[in-house]
């Protein structure tokens, strides 16, 4: 009511004010926050609301697990002119802060893996690069390879943060170089094994 007695405006919701509500939450209590009650009580509507634009909890996951993706630079990873180590590792990095600074993030991620247009976009950019690094119809193992590592060691990382951070994104950089080292002699081999008289 305004102070002449009259109703107020409604209030006015968007899935951008949804997405928000749940960070929010996910910011303060962890996975477990993030609810359809919650939600509704951080935007100021009923729950019914909230079902206008998400069916069921699992879909507002995902949407944040999709938002989060968003809100990674893919310029840093897509530039060709980089090499594909280069590039990766970046991704790599990217992806991490991002994961770090909404530690809840991973658990989402893991339990309602993202499917929607910032997912895909970031699987397609991943699988170019690994394509330019010559692995062939092997980039699709390669990709499932660095996300696995990636979101394995952020979830450890989260369990159980470094006393010193810094440490902890260095072990975090050796560890890709490592990978990407076993990478690159894959390819190596497979195209001596090319290269070959047969």
């Amino acid at each position: 009511m305004d102070k002449k007695g009259r109703p107020g405006r409604r209030r006015t919701l968007s899935e951008q004010d949804i997405l928000d509500a749940a960070l929010a939450l996910l910011a303060e209590g962890g996975a477990d926050a993030v609810t359809i009650r919650g939600i509704a009580a951080r935007v100021g509507v009923a729950p019914n609301a909230v079902y206008t634009y998400f069916p069921d909890k699992a879909a507002v996951v995902r949407g944040l697990a999709e938002h989060l993706l968003g809100r990674v630079d893919h310029d840093r990873f897509a530039d060709p002119s980089q090499s594909w180590r280069d590039r990766i590792r970046a991704f790599a990095l990217e992806l991490r802060a991002e994961l770090l600074a909404h530690p809840g993030s991973v658990h989402l991620m893991l339990s309602h893996p993202p499917d929607g247009p910032h997912t895909q976009a970031v699987r397609e950019t991943l699988l170019a690069i690994l394509a330019d690094a010559g692995l062939g119809r092997a980039a699709a193992d390669a990709s499932y390879l660095i996300n696995t590592h990636l979101l394995g060691s952020v979830a450890f990382e989260v369990a159980a943060p470094p006393d010193d951070p810094e440490a902890g994104t260095t072990r975090f950089r050796w560890a890709v170089d490592r990978l990407l080292d076993g990478l690159a002699a894959h390819v190596a081999a497979v195209r001596a094994e090319r290269s070959a008289p047969r």
